[in-house]
Formats: C-alpha cells, structure tokens, sequence
C-alpha cells in the first residue's frame, strides 16, 4: 500500500507482502503428468502436481516445488489454509519479502508466456 491506501504497483490479489513473510493463494492439481503453474488467476497461482492427493504427497510436492522455484529454504515454506482442499493459502516466511515477491511474479508471468502458443 502505498500513502494514499492504494495497492503499490504490481500487487496481485493473490499475493500480500508484509515484512517478513509473503502470502500467496494456490489452486493445486494433483496428478498432472507435468509439474508447474498453469496460470495466474485474480484468485490464486493454479499450479500442477504429479503427486495424487493421497497421504499429504501432494502437499509435500508443493512444499518443495515452491521452495525450489522461490530459492527458500523448505521450513519457510508452509500450508496455513486448505491442507485437504485443492485451494490452500500458503506462507513463505524471508528476511527478503520483496525477493520472493518478484520471483513469484516471474514465475507466474513466465508460465503465462510459456503456455501461450
């Protein structure tokens, strides 16, 4: 937010930044043949999964998807809403909100130009 109250330029509706943590909204889609996000929607980040939703595998795939794209350690990374819902809030806790933030950004905006054909 900026003086004025509005949201600062580049924000998303998917995404809060705070000081030491970043927020996002995740569509996940268990057992897709290829891992990745599919697109950004005004609702959240719609990321495949090769893992089935058995036995939290899914999750944990996330867990590590994330934290590998976003270069944070795994234990930064956890499930704050929807552990047995495909739409789940996630929380990435860094020292450095706005690194994660763009890296997000990027990776949302280079899967939307990835998939266009």
């Amino acid at each position: 937010m900026n003086a004025r109250g509005n949201p600062a330029a580049g924000n998303t509706p998917w995404m809060r930044v705070s000081v030491d943590e970043v927020t996002i909204e995740v569509a996940a889609r268990p057992g897709a043949p290829q891992r990745g996000v599919v697109r950004a929607t005004p609702d959240g980040l719609v990321i495949r999964l090769n893992s089935a939703p058995e036995k939290g595998n899914a999750n944990v795939e996330l867990i590590e998807y994330l934290a590998d794209e976003l270069r944070v350690p795994r234990s930064a990374v956890m499930i704050a809403r929807g552990k047995t819902s495909r739409r789940k809030t996630i929380r990435i806790v860094t020292h450095q909100p706005a690194k994660v933030a763009a890296r997000l950004r990027k990776l949302a905006n280079l899967e939307k130009i990835g998939t266009r054909k």
